[in-house]
């Protein structure tokens, strides 16, 4: 499978990124926070939507009930060089099942995303779940 998605400045601030109908607008100045979304933001907005797609994804799968999911997200960055060092998570669930189906629940999610599992090869990648009411 193949991803393309076209990424356009439009102005100092801001770029457009568009897929097939789809098109949102990313904050593109440095250390602005008042331009939206930056890379980095972007890169963990897109980790966490992979994960929560993973998880309703194997409950569903699995029968396993889940009413709803978050997750939040934290990165650590160096400047030299500009790497990520680290991303940490915790992901909030809203299911009855029990802590250990849960917990197998969040192992598959985890191998079954596909952005999860390449931001780990290259970053240090830690977090938990809990369960919300």
């Amino acid at each position: 499978m193949k991803y393309n998605v076209r990424v356009e400045r439009t102005d100092p601030l801001h770029v457009n990124a568009s897929v097939r109908d789809f098109e949102i607008q990313l904050g593109a100045k440095r250390a602005d926070p008042t331009a939206g979304f930056n890379p980095v933001e972007t890169l963990l907005s897109s980790m966490g939507a992979c994960l929560l797609t993973a998880i309703s994804f194997v409950a569903e799968a699995s029968h396993i009930p889940l009413a709803g999911a978050r997750i939040e997200l934290e990165a650590t960055r160096q400047d030299r060089p500009p790497i990520l060092t680290q991303i940490r998570f915790m992901l909030h669930l809203k299911s009855d099942a029990p802590p250990e189906q849960l917990d197998h629940l969040v192992d598959l999610a985890k191998r079954n995303s596909t952005v999860f599992q390449t931001m780990s090869l290259a970053v240090s990648v830690e977090g938990d779940w809990t369960v919300e009411s």
